[in-house]
């Protein structure tokens, strides 16, 4: 049986809430201390409160978004659609709700889920496998509906025959959507998969893959520092919350990374490929 990573823990790792933390137990202990400003306890609240801020404003400056980031894009080699190998299946990961639905018929894909879907669209134009394996993401207020209906619908308009196309089922993590898959995959014999998803997501979603037997060829999507300048600006110096949500996004990677690193090594002799 494949075990999944564990996740309850990973918020409590997170900048945000670890500096949340720091900053009220801080507050608490200079409160009930203010008395005495030169006491060890005051202090110590003190100390609490301004390590709280320093990290708070790290997580929230893009220098730092910036270099987690490319850390994560580094693991990857860079690879267009027109030149990856042919493989057996083209598996296109979900992203939870990462999708906009402005009327009842009408549904719009935005930021990652979109880009991976494009790649893969590509890829498959170009003959690099004959299989799309579309990722099953979905919305928490929409429990029923699955991302990759939607993206198989895009597909069908892009001329793309249905016989060709999997929808996996809807799931709410990386390891979940690597078994569903892997079950469907094996069902169709397939050995050898071109995986595409977010550049920052791939080196744990790859690891994933290559835990159950599959040979995974990396196939980059949506990079976060697209288009960001590689010199250094003061600019990168000013806190954002869009910095935040990237660190965040980044550190769950890296953390990800390391619980998969040390639960998969042991996964992957117990359920092989056939």
């Amino acid at each position: 049986m494949f075990l999944t990573t564990p996740r309850w823990w990973l918020p409590f790792f997170m900048p945000s809430t670890i500096s949340w933390l720091l900053i009220v137990v801080g507050l608490i202990f200079m409160w009930r201390n203010r008395a005495s400003c030169i006491s060890r306890a005051w202090r110590l609240g003190a100390l609490m409160n301004a390590l709280g801020a320093v990290i708070l404003y790290l997580a929230c400056a893009p220098f730092v978004a910036t270099w987690l980031a490319l850390g994560l894009e580094h693991m990857v080699t860079p690879l267009r659609a027109a030149d990856a190998p042919k493989c057996d299946a083209i598996v296109v990961l979900g992203s939870s709700f990462h999708w906009h639905r402005d009327q009842p018929n009408e549904t719009y894909f935005v930021s990652a889920i979109a880009d991976r879907f494009r790649v893969a669209a590509e890829a498959y134009k170009l003959g690099k496998a004959p299989l799309l394996v579309l990722g099953g993401g979905g919305k928490l207020d929409e429990p029923g509906v699955c991302e990759g209906q939607f993206q198989k619908q895009m597909a069908l308009e892009l001329a793309i025959p249905e016989s060709a196309i999997v929808v996996g089922p809807q799931v709410i993590n990386t390891e979940q959507e690597a078994i569903q898959h892997a079950a469907t995959l094996r069902g169709l014999h397939v050995k050898k998969i071109l995986l595409a998803t977010s550049v920052f997501h791939l080196p744990r979603a790859a690891m994933q893959f290559r835990a159950l037997g599959f040979e995974v060829v990396e196939l980059p999507c949506h990079y976060l520092t697209a288009g960001i300048d590689e010199q250094f600006s003061w600019r990168m110096l000013l806190p954002r919350g869009q910095a935040l949500d990237q660190t965040e996004t980044c550190m769950k990677e890296y953390l990800g990374l390391l619980s998969a690193t040390l639960f998969l090594a042991k996964e992957a002799a117990v359920e092989p490929t056939p």
